[in-house]
């Protein structure tokens, strides 16, 4: 006879996923929540729904794609929710950089991001740098076709080094984070 004990890291963890767009349905394509949903769903249980709905379940990690300004009344339930453990992942993109959040990592510049490569851009699209040691991400390979067109921007700040997780080729963050009570505020700037 044998015993095994089997932990944790074999359980497919429970994911939320909230989207700032509203055409979720009819052009599922182009929704902001069709490729992160793809790529979690062979590991992770999937959800879909309101920040309200999903702070109702158990979730290892919420994701907010491209969330502009998150209502107070949320707001103030994901800082609860993050300062008890939970890990809230947030992609930037268009609405996030229009409005000024507080329930981000790092300050991010008014007026929003930058394009590369586009038709006025004298910057080509960007690959990314090696990833410092002390980084989540470090150790892991980069593959050379990965570019960067679209970039929200952090402000510049004394504490900026230490929140940046990523950084493109100029050095500018690409994924920032900061830990707020026992959980984590991850921002991708893409």
């Amino acid at each position: 006879g044998a015993v095994v004990l089997i932990d944790a890291r074999w359980r497919r963890r429970p994911v939320g996923l909230v989207s700032g767009g509203s055409f979720e349905t009819s052009q599922p394509l182009l929704s902001d929540l069709y490729y992160l949903e793809r790529a979690l769903s062979p590991y992770n249980e999937v959800e879909r729904g309101t920040v309200r709905a999903l702070l109702e379940g158990e979730f290892a990690a919420l994701i907010l794609a491209d969330v502009g300004r998150v209502l107070d009344d949320d707001r103030q339930a994901l800082e609860r929710w993050i300062a008890e453990g939970g890990v809230l992942v947030r992609f930037a993109g268009p609405r996030l950089a229009a409005g000024v959040d507080s329930l981000v990592p790092v300050r991010l510049r008014a007026g929003g991001g930058r394009t590369l490569g586009g038709a006025l851009s004298w910057d080509q699209p960007m690959a990314l740098a090696r990833f410092a040691e002390d980084s989540p991400f470090a150790g892991l390979s980069l593959g050379g076709d990965v570019r960067i067109q679209r970039q929200v921007l952090a402000e510049p700040a004394l504490d900026l080094d230490r929140r940046t997780w990523a950084r493109l080729a100029d050095g500018t963050p690409l994924v920032t984070a900061e830990p707020r009570g026992a959980g984590w505020l991850v921002l991708f700037h893409t």
